[in-house]
């Protein structure tokens, strides 16, 4: 069974009707993208599909963080990557959450600078941040135009049984519903369409259009606009994975006082307080057997060490996936004439997916179809 007649005429699927460009993948990717073609082409007609009926995809799985690395993450990527890179790569971090909060102002996205702590547990891993640490913040410096990472007792009125902390004045969280309800409601005021709910299974090209195909219904345009991260190697080759992240989230806690931000391990672990909830995510640096394994070692972990957790009790848990591949930076590319890809955020895509979204947007405006 095929689809209907207004079902094809919503989707403008005729070749003799294409769109001018299809954006596969809802979330902060997808949408900066549509938003900037847009605002650019004010004549294009631009929709947006994602495989969710709710759409959004690891947008609207991730924990809120916006953050930038955290100092012992950090040191490995400026070990693997090298000074200049590792730079680079948080500037295009800082640069993308200011545009994010530009771009939509902070009471939108629910954001705050609360700032951030990384809490060590190891003191051999310590030992090597703290000597590490002068000349990171030198590094960054022009990034931030003030000093990035402070240092600050090992003890604190929300965080204990730990080896050595350092703080950081400039990081936030904020809340990802009330964000990407407000890109949604950029999409409608820009006369972007909005089809949750289509799962794009293919592509083809011919006579200098591309057919997405999702199901017994497809659309055709002139641009294609891949912006579905861990999942992009459903639809193209390219060097992106997905990776599971565990999040947790407790019943409310009255004695949680959790004023800032956490990050463990790398960033391998991170907690956050939300509306009196204590949200802990992460853990897959351990090898643990399954996902009951690895909740379980997450919440020892904060009832070890926030003040004010006692017992945790699981209100909501979920899985996001993470796009990571051989490179920490986004892949943003033309792979063919008219299709282009922004995918692999590593787990930073509340940082940089407004930038990737236009960098994805730039390609198809600056390689006509």
């Amino acid at each position: 069974m095929g689809p209907s007649i207004w079902e094809s005429q919503m989707l403008q699927a005729s070749p003799q009707a294409p769109l001018d460009a299809l954006v596969v993948g809802g979330g902060i990717v997808g949408m900066n993208a549509a938003l900037t073609l847009a605002s650019r082409e004010p004549e294009w007609r631009i929709a947006v599909v994602d495989a969710l009926p709710l759409g959004g995809g690891g947008s609207t799985r991730n924990a809120g963080f916006t953050c930038f690395g955290s100092p012992s993450e950090l040191l490995d990527d400026w070990r693997a990557l090298g000074p200049e890179a590792t730079v680079e790569l948080v500037r295009m971090r800082w640069e993308g959450l200011q545009a994010l909060r530009a771009m939509w102002g902070d009471k939108a996205c629910g954001h705050r600078t609360c700032g951030a702590v990384e809490a060590f547990t190891d003191e051999a891993l310590f030992e090597e941040v703290m000597e590490f640490l002068p000349e990171l913040n030198e590094a960054l410096e022009d990034v931030f135009q003030e000093t990035a990472f402070h240092t600050t007792p090992a003890q604190s009125s929300t965080l204990h049984a730990l080896c050595g902390q350092l703080r950081s004045p400039l990081e936030g969280d904020l809340n990802t519903g009330t964000m990407v309800q407000a890109m949604r409601e950029g999409l409608e005021r820009a006369g972007v369409a909005w089809w949750p709910g289509l799962k794009v299974e293919e592509f083809t090209d011919a006579q200098g259009l591309w057919t997405a195909a999702a199901g017994p219904l497809s659309v055709s345009a002139r641009h294609v606009l891949l912006a579905t991260n861990a999942f992009a190697q459903d639809l193209i080759d390219v060097d992106v994975r997905p990776v599971a992240n565990q999040v947790l989230v407790s019943q409310v806690m009255p004695g949680l006082k959790l004023n800032h931000t956490v990050h463990h391990d790398r960033g391998y672990v991170y907690v956050r307080e939300i509306e009196g909830r204590l949200l802990i995510g992460g853990g897959r640096q351990w090898d643990c057997r399954d996902n009951d394994e690895v909740a379980e070692r997450l919440t020892a972990w904060a009832q070890r060490h926030v003040v004010g957790c006692g017992p945790f009790q699981v209100a909501y848990r979920w899985t996001g996936q993470l796009g990571i591949g051989s490179s920490r930076r986004p892949e943003v590319k033309t792979l063919k004439p008219g299709l282009h890809a922004g995918v692999r955020l590593g787990g930073m895509g509340v940082a940089i997916g407004t930038t990737v979204g236009r960098m994805l947007a730039d390609l198809a405006l600056r390689n006509p179809a």
